[in-house]
């Protein structure tokens, strides 16, 4: 689910492009969107109740108000007071919840009302661009999210993520080739490079040493790996 973003409207912009401050609006009112709909306010400090309120989610109490910002997301309780005239205000989400589930992404604090949070929305909230990949950090083995998956924040804890480009540089025979990061079988390797028919396909492993990947492997490919083919032992050239 895409917010709607307000498009700058009622907005003073300093030098460079650089967001000062949100002004009222033409009709003497302050805006703000709740899950992509407009609440317009008299009042330009209004509470997260009178907010939740304002945007049809009564009673109050039963929702969470969580604020979108430029990097990081945050709860606001019924008692808090939003001047929705500093820079940032624009976006609020509401969740029918008494939990709040908190995760981190590229190092920045957020904050959320539901258990289940889809890569597509986690690549929106998070202002993920489309050339990056999302990973969730995992002991031993990382995992790069597909536009597929959910991410499941019930478990406890606060889960960790950052984000990496999602191409990168290998080198095969020394020449290199940009290829989309994750993890290949052997076949799916030895085809990608174009490995000749019969040949083995060997990688220099972390100790610097040359190693055959076995029929059926499964290789998380990293940047600036080196790929070698190489004549099956006992073969001739």
């Amino acid at each position: 689910m895409e917010n709607a973003v307000t498009g700058g409207e009622g907005r003073n912009t300093g030098g460079a492009g650089q967001v000062e401050a949100r002004v009222v609006g033409p009709d003497g009112q302050f805006f703000t969107s709740v899950n992509g709909e407009t609440v317009k306010f008299a009042n330009p400090d209004p509470k997260g109740e009178h907010i939740l309120e304002k945007a049809g989610f009564q009673p109050a109490g039963d929702y969470a108000l969580i604020q979108l910002l430029g990097h990081s997301s945050r709860s606001i309780g019924l008692d808090d007071t939003v001047d929705l005239r500093a820079a940032g205000t624009e976006l609020f989400r509401a969740f029918k919840t008494d939990r709040l589930y908190r995760f981190t992404l590229n190092g920045h604090g957020y904050e959320w009302g539901a258990d289940k949070l889809s890569e597509n929305e986690l690549r929106v909230i998070g202002h993920v661009p489309g050339d990056d990949v999302i990973v969730l950090e995992r002991e031993g083995a990382d995992i790069v999210l597909n536009p597929a998956d959910v991410l499941d924040l019930a478990h406890g804890g606060t889960e960790h993520l950052y984000t990496e480009k999602r191409l990168i540089t290998v080198f095969y025979e020394n020449e290199p080739r940009e290829i989309p990061r994750g993890t290949y079988t052997t076949e799916e390797l030895k085809k990608l490079f174009g490995v000749q028919e019969g040949y083995v396909l060997e990688v220099i492993n972390h100790e610097g040493h040359l190693t055959p990947l076995k029929p059926g492997a499964k290789l998380r490919v990293k940047e600036g790996m080196k790929f070698f083919e190489q004549v099956p032992c006992g073969a001739s050239s």
